[in-house]
């Protein structure tokens, strides 16, 4: 009716109903999905450590322990970058270490894992087993290294009942962990170890039986590994499996720009084509044209900065250290890399906390002690409670030799004069008690379990 009432000014434009189309599609929610990338990640390796008093035996010498712990640093120290976790079980098994990088951590405690450091004495592999199995993520591949002196036929029947894959026609097993055995075992039976617990001498009858090599390399060649003898040599395990997970599909939502459409929309409807067109020529007059020189300064930087990171991340730890503008990060790969030298003169450029604590370290490895400790000194300057200064500042400085015992007291005569100074770095406990401390408030948050002999 409108164009016969009023034919002079033409039919309308319908601006509102082309300006709900693209509100219709951004509130649709379109996006672009980017396809995912596999990541390749090394498997997670977990040692499984017997600590049962059988480990005490001399048939290798000088104990089944000790040469355990000999042989776990080579290993450690060959490791890679892969992560690693420790579980020590006896009568029941405990998480010492989670799946970590850090393996200067797991160093730390190896010379000191000892059968007496454990609440209760033992043998469950079963439980180790499970408590390494429920340490895996969702798709990862990992290892299981059991080190242990023997394992009896329920034993080995619990471990294959519980692994995953065992009876099922539609689960991957490619997907699945494998399990390998070092056996530090000298192959005969042998006597009891002299501090071994008292119950064994009465249900073994003081002897040590004889390992069955056969059925655990049954056991291990039925779940992917394979069995070793503990001897001079490195182990020959297989290659550690590389893990790869598809990395999460990046999606890009498209609603927003659907909307800056409805802008020139909105002032078409508003104002007319006519000022519309006058306004758009009068904001490019005004508006000066962005200069080019800023994001041909701003991108190479941070092309750079995702490449060193990248280079970071695979381990080119020279590429990164060149790279890097920060100089904290490349010190880091500079100290990587092993040029402690370069990573020492990149943490100099830097007064921080952080970075005097990290020159203290690339002196050390260089040998200068002495001018570690004064880089000690300036990380405490700026943090007095960097609690790793303080403790690579105590190990550095010699502890001075304790006095004669006063014929009176008893007590060393410089006892008050250390006293005296409370703000003299002591030297903090040894990890290995502090883990003793854990595991015994954890077992007796447990409940009471049965203890199973041994063998």
């Amino acid at each position: 009716m409108a164009a016969y009432l009023l034919p002079r000014q033409g039919r309308p434009r319908p601006w509102l109903w082309l300006a709900c189309l693209p509100l219709i599609l951004a509130l649709s929610g379109p996006a672009l999905r980017q396809q995912s990338q596999p990541i390749v990640r090394p498997a997670t390796d977990i040692w499984l450590l017997d600590l049962s008093d059988s480990m005490l035996a001399q048939d290798l010498q000088p104990d089944r322990a000790t040469r355990v712990r000999l042989m776990l640093q080579d290993m450690l120290a060959q490791s890679g970058q892969h992560p690693v976790a420790l579980i020590l079980f006896a009568a029941d098994a405990y998480l010492a270490m989670p799946p970590s990088r850090d393996h200067d951590a797991i160093a730390l405690l190896l010379p000191d894992l000892r059968p007496a450091i454990m609440p209760i004495q033992g043998s469950a592999p079963e439980r180790a087993v499970a408590l390494a199995l429920s340490q895996i993520p969702a798709g990862q591949q990992a290892r299981l290294l059991l080190i242990t002196d023997g394992l009896s036929a329920p034993q080995m029947e619990q471990i294959a009942a519980q692994w995953p894959c065992q009876g099922s026609l539609f689960c991957q097993e490619s997907a699945g962990p494998r399990l390998d055995i070092l056996l530090a075992n000298g192959g005969k039976a042998v006597p009891l170890p002299p501090a071994s617990e008292p119950g064994l001498n009465l249900r073994l009858g003081r002897v040590l039986p004889a390992p069955d090599p056969g059925a655990m390399e049954q056991l291990a060649s039925q779940l992917g590994g394979s069995l070793q003898w503990l001897q001079a040599g490195m182990p020959r395990f297989a290659p550690l499996p590389m893990t790869q997970t598809p990395s999460e599909g990046q999606t890009r939502d498209l609603g927003p720009w659907l909307l800056i459409p409805l802008l020139p929309l909105a002032l078409l409807a508003r104002i007319g084509s006519a000022w519309l067109i006058l306004l758009g020529l009068g904001l490019g007059l005004i508006t000066p044209p962005p200069l080019q020189a800023e994001p041909l300064q701003t991108q190479p930087l941070s092309v750079k900065e995702g490449e060193a990171w990248q280079a970071y991340q695979r381990g080119d730890y020279l590429d990164a250290a060149r790279a890097f503008a920060d100089p904290i990060w490349q010190g880091n790969a500079w100290y990587r890399a092993g040029d402690y030298a370069r990573a020492a003169s990149a943490y100099g450029r830097v007064r921080s906390a952080t970075a005097h604590y990290n020159r203290g370290n690339a002196l050390v490895q260089l040998g200068d002690l002495r001018g570690a400790e004064q880089a000690y000194l300036a990380a405490l300057a700026l943090d007095p409670g960097h609690e790793d200064a303080l403790h690579n500042l105590t190990l550095l400085r010699p502890q001075p030799p304790q006095a004669a015992p006063s014929p009176r007291t008893g007590v060393p005569e410089e006892t008050r004069e250390q006293d005296a100074t409370p703000d003299r770095p002591r030297p903090p406990a040894p990890p290995v008690l502090l883990l003793e401390q854990r595991l015994r408030k954890e077992a007796l948050r447990r409940p009471l379990i049965k203890v199973e002999d041994p063998w």
